[in-house]
């Protein structure tokens, strides 16, 4: 899809069209919800906090504008998804889990591949790097985000967003040991 026929589909979700409204559902549920889940590394929490993200983008889609430095609607999107995942973590510092003393039906399939010895390297890698580093590399390869719209998310330049992408890899193949062609 170009950015010409989103910019429409965006149009006609501010005006509260519930079929441009569900195609928006379509075309970022899957992006969000994966960067939500490598950063939660819960199937049940990154399905709500996706769904959450979607509920807070229809109540406020008439917020929705077309700054040049915001970032464009991914960006938006994703600052929701961002925002909500804060308050996540706010949350799990103050309470104890529901689930406490309570069996659970086992692990699904996104989290025994989450498990897998190579899927858990990197995750583990990823606690390496910096808070920003990790933002963007989030945002950038799992969300799928142009520069630009990293930068819109977290408040900050094109320029720094590259920077912090490639100290980022950098950082990330040292851990992991991959070799680099010099």
């Amino acid at each position: 899809m170009d950015d010409d026929e989103l910019k429409l589909i965006v149009d006609r979700a501010v005006a509260r069209d519930l079929t441009a409204l569900s195609q928006l559902y379509e075309i970022y549920y899957d992006r969000v919800y994966r960067y939500i889940l490598v950063r939660l590394r819960n199937v049940t929490e990154a399905e709500d906090l996706a769904g959450q993200t979607f509920l807070r983008m229809v109540e406020r889609i008439d917020s929705f504008s077309r700054r040049p430095s915001g970032g464009g609607f991914a960006g938006w999107l994703f600052k929701i998804a961002h925002n909500l995942m804060v308050d996540w973590f706010r949350a799990q510092r103050t309470t104890a889990p529901l689930t406490e003393g309570y069996e659970t039906a086992g692990p699904g399939p996104e989290e025994l591949a989450i498990e897998d010895g190579s899927v858990r390297e990197i995750l583990k890698a990823l606690d390496f790097l910096s808070a920003d580093q990790r933002q963007v590399l989030l945002l950038r390869l799992i969300g799928g985000l142009s520069c630009r719209e990293t930068a819109g998310v977290i408040g900050t330049t094109e320029g720094n967003v590259r920077a912090l992408q490639h100290r980022g890899v950098q950082k990330l193949r040292g851990k992991l040991g991959v070799m680099t062609n010099v």
